[in-house]
Parts: C-alpha cells; sequence; structure tokens
C-alpha cells in the first residue's frame, strides 16, 4: 500500500509541476479556448464551436462555470483537465484492488498511469481527453467491483455514472458498450433476472444520454470533410486483405503502446520512428501477453477491454473514430492493465525461480520506460508553443505605429492573449501558410506595402517553427531583422519594409493605392 500511495503522490507532482508552470496555449487549446471570450452558456452548448472545434457539453459546461466565477484565463481552463488526472489516479487504484491480487502488480499499474508522460501532459492541457482516460479507469473500476447479486447497490451507480461519462468524454460511448455488453452476458449466463433487468435498463439509459447528447453537439461534425481528410490515414481498413493492410494494425499497436509509454507533449497524427525501435517492439509484446493473462486473472475486465477495442475499431472502420493519437488515449490504461496483468501473472508462478527476483526486473523496467520520460519533463517542463513569452517581448520593445505580423495557425493564441500581455491595440495582419513559403513571404509584405498598416513589423511565428524556415528565410531576403527573439517553439522577428526595394515597387506614386485582396491569403 505505501508504494502505491507513493507512486500516486509521484503522479500528483508531476501534473501539478506541468500545470503550475502555465505554459502558453497551443494551437488545439486556443482554437477552443477563443470560443469561451464572448459566447454564454447557451451558445457554447447550443450552437457549434467556432475553428470547427467539439467538445463533449460537461466539458463545456463545467469550464464555462469556472471561467465565469475565476475568469477566462488558461490557468482556469486547466483546471478541468488537471482534476480529472488527479482523480484518474485514485479510480485506477481502486481498479486495480479489484483486478489484480498482489501489491506489486496493484503498485505497477497505478505506477505506469502516474508516470507516464503523455498522460501527465494532458492533465494539463485545455481538451477533453483527460476525462477521456478517467471515463475508462473510472467504469473499469466500477465494472470490476459490480455484484450481479447486489445489482440493487452496483446498477444506480453504474448507471449514473455511464451518463456522466457520456457527457463529459465522447469514447466513453466505446467503454460503456464493453461494460454493459459483457455485464449483459453475464447476468444471462448467472440467469440473474433481476440484474439483466438493472443492466439492460443501464444500457438504455446510456443510449438515450447518448441520443440527446449526439442531438445536440456530435452531429455538428458529422460529414466534416476537413477532419475526414485530416485523419484519412486512421480509420481501419475491415477487412484487411493486402499486407498494407494488415501493417496498419500493427502500426497502430505500436502507436499506441508509444503514447501509452513514451510518448511527451501534445500527441501529434504523424507516424514516428520510434514506434519501431526495439524498445516499443518489446512493450508491445509484453503488453499483449499480459493482456492474455489477465483473461484467466480477471476474466470480466479482459473481455471488456477487449469489447472496447473492437467496438473503436468498428467504429473507425466506419468513418467514424479515428483510430491513432489524442483520440485514442483513453485506450492508454488498456496498455498499462496488460503490463501490470504481467507482473502479477510471474507472481502466480509459485514455483518459478528467482520469482520475486524477476517480478522486480520487470516491474522495474516497466516503470523506468514511463519514468525516465517524465523526469525530464519535471526538470523542465513541455511548452511548444510559448506566445506568452513572445508577446512579452514585444511589449517591452515595442514603439507607436508598431504591428504583428502572424499566421492563420498561430493568429487564435495572439487574440486569447493580445489584451492581458498589452498588444491588443497594436494592428495586425494574418496570413494563411500554404506549401509554397515563398509566395507566403512576398504576399504578405506586399500587402504591407500596399496597405500601410504599420510601420515596423513584428513577425511571430509559434506553430511548427522548424517548417516556417523557409518562410522566414525569404522575410529576412527582402529586409534585415532589426531585432530577433528566440524562445520554446516560439521567435519573434522586428522588420521595417518601408525603405526596402521591394516595397518600393508598391509604393511609387504611379503606383495604385491598393491591390486585388485575393493576392493576399489571409483568414
Amino acid at each position: 500500500m505505501l508504494w502505491v500511495v507513493v507512486l500516486i503522490g509521484i503522479g500528483w507532482l508531476l501534473r501539478g509541476r506541468q500545470y503550475l508552470f502555465n505554459r502558453s496555449l497551443w494551437l488545439d487549446e486556443a482554437y477552443l479556448a477563443v470560443n469561451f471570450m464572448d459566447r454564454d452558456l447557451g451558445q457554447l452548448l447550443f450552437e457549434p464551436l467556432s475553428n470547427g472545434q467539439a467538445a463533449p457539453l460537461g466539458f463545456l459546461a463545467l469550464t464555462k462555470l469556472l471561467t465565469t466565477v475565476l475568469g477566462v484565463e488558461d490557468w482556469v481552463l486547466r483546471l478541468q483537465p488537471l482534476a480529472a488526472g488527479l482523480l484518474t489516479l485514485l479510480a485506477a487504484w481502486g481498479l486495480a484492488r479489484r483486478t489484480l491480487p498482489h501489491r506489486a502488480a496493484q503498485a505497477t499499474f497505478v505506477g505506469l498511469l502516474a508516470l507516464s508522460p503523455v498522460l501527465v501532459y494532458y492533465s494539463s492541457e485545455f481538451k477533453q481527453y483527460q476525462n477521456d482516460v478517467l471515463a475508462t479507469v473510472g467504469l473499469l473500476w466500477l465494472a470490476a467491483r459490480f455484484d450481479l447479486q447486489r445489482w440493487q447497490r452496483d446498477a444506480p451507480v453504474l448507471a449514473v455514472a455511464g451518463v456522466l461519462a457520456i457527457w463529459l468524454s465522447h469514447p466513453s460511448l466505446f467503454v460503456l458498450a464493453g461494460v454493459g455488453l459483457v455485464l449483459w452476458i453475464e447476468a444471462i449466463r448467472q440467469r440473474q433476472r433481476a440484474a439483466w433487468l438493472a443492466v439492460s435498463g443501464a444500457g438504455l439509459l446510456w443510449v438515450l444520454a447518448f441520443a440527446v447528447h449526439h442531438t445536440l453537439v456530435m452531429k455538428t461534425l458529422a460529414g466534416n470533410q476537413h477532419l475526414l481528410d485530416f485523419w484519412r490515414f486512421a480509420y481501419a481498413p475491415m477487412p484487411p486483405v493486402s499486407p498494407t493492410e494488415w501493417r496498419w494494425y500493427l502500426d497502430s499497436a505500436l502507436a499506441l503502446v508509444y503514447l501509452a509509454m513514451r510518448h511527451v507533449g501534445v500527441a501529434h497524427h504523424g507516424m514516428l520512428v520510434a514506434w519501431f525501435d526495439g524498445l516499443n517492439l518489446g512493450l508491445l509484446a509484453l503488453s499483449a501477453v499480459g493482456s492474455l493473462t489477465l483473461a484467466w486473472r480477471a476474466p470480466r475486465i479482459a473481455a471488456i477491454g477487449l469489447a472496447v477495442l473492437l467496438a473503436t475499431l468498428a467504429a473507425s472502420a466506419l468513418h467514424l473514430y479515428p483510430f491513432r493519437s489524442r483520440p485514442t488515449i483513453f485506450l492508454v490504461p488498456l496498455v498499462h492493465l496488460g503490463l501490470a496483468a504481467l507482473v502479477q501473472a510471474v507472481l502466480d508462478r509459485r514455483h518459478l525461480p528467482a520469482r520475486h527476483l524477476l517480478v522486480t526486473v520487470v516491474a522495474g523496467f516497466v516503470l523506468l520506460v514511463p519514468a525516465s520520460a517524465s523526469w525530464k519533463v519535471l526538470r523542465k517542463p513541455h511548452n511548444d508553443q510559448d506566445m506568452k513569452a513572445a508577446l512579452l517581448h514585444i511589449a517591452s520593445q515595442a514603439k507607436p505605429g508598431d504591428g504583428i505580423v502572424i499566421d492563420s495557425m498561430s493568429h487564435k493564441a495572439l487574440d486569447f492573449y493580445a489584451r492581458p500581455y498589452g498588444v491588443d491595440a497594436m494592428p495586425d495582419i494574418v496570413f494563411r501558410p500554404t506549401i509554397n513559403q515563398y509566395h507566403d513571404a512576398k504576399a504578405t509584405v506586399r500587402r504591407l506595402c500596399i496597405e500601410q498598416p504599420m510601420q515596423r513589423s513584428w513577425v511571430i511565428v509559434t506553430h511548427r517553427l522548424q517548417e516556417r524556415a523557409g518562410f522566414l528565410q525569404h522575410i529576412e531576403g527582402i529586409a534585415p531583422a532589426l531585432q530577433r527573439w528566440d524562445g520554446q517553439g516560439a521567435t519573434a522577428l522586428l522588420y521595417d519594409f518601408r525603405g526596402s526595394d521591394y516595397c518600393k515597387k508598391y509604393t511609387a506614386p504611379n503606383r495604385p493605392a491598393s491591390a486585388p485582396s485575393s493576392a493576399f491569403p489571409t483568414q
């Protein structure tokens, strides 16, 4: 028990460290955050969110309550994910005690969740993904403790928890499908008619809650071509017929294991080389073997886990839910449960030579993997797109007549922070980045020269900074930077284009005062 308490404490410390660091909002967070700047509760719940965003209605309502009381600040927006992250570890302890008899196995499961760097990060990101993890662990815990003969006590709790989960987490529907199906079948096999009716009633209540929620929010995403294109690689080929389609399943399994054990910071949707290294392949094998042993030790939870996985893959095959990256964070506890079950399986082999030594090696190894990544976060919290520091520098150096040039991917973060950081009075020009960075640079400066909205220009890049190197290089070819500031995943450069040869071509006396706006891609 002491080790479990220590590991929970470490998990809380890691989450508190990242939260209190109070990093800048990155793209996805800013896209969602600006919805809370000028919308009331009714608009948040019953109108489509701007910037193509979607979030569970319960998540939106709780966040609106917090911002109404404490203000629309980034640290306020992240309070709900932080609470979900802290509660997840308590629920994990409950699940471990119901599923894994030995304390070493229990500590392994709780420790993996506590140390997982991706869960540490998402406990302080203003998105609903940590709610997804809490829903998975909490519902599995309630399912593990469900007693068919004491359904009067357990069924109402599970029914209410399921409704709350649906309104706080989109993929909780898959977990509820697995929980309901397995308990329903168990009640039939054991001829527990009253329990079967109770589980059926809970299932009907969940279906009703989902139908209402889907009508209010999920339907706004139906047919969203942008989302379909963005996640086109993440839809399961079913049935797989070619080696490439079978490879998709291996890649997805490796991606999930890497996400659970080694991923630091935002879970981007691209493929990573580290998915295919020996360590990740070994972790996948260990998790798979452990999951098989779980079927003997805790068949109910193993069956629910399999049903959840199949339901998610089925939804993915129908192009209803992507099976990759951030949307699959709710499956991370299943990976951890498989590894903890492997520790339990070793402990169950009482005649195994050096059994306790082997357990120490296995548990220590699987815990060391996430711990080594999270230790780096403890020393230097993640801060990928530091807009706040960039604006602090500009505010301290700006002169009257200065303005801001920023791409459309960073503009929402600027909108959120402009007033508190004292740059809201500065004019800004927004351009939409394309694959042709030469065109982006030339068109943006041409617009500045013709419209003359500002004297000196602060060019800010915070989203995918490395990929915008060409744009900055072409800008530098037009006029040298007067000043440069570099931060974590962010840069701000000061220019005065007015005297450049390029600008003179568009400000000559015989030049028309304006140019067709279509030449300058903006948002």
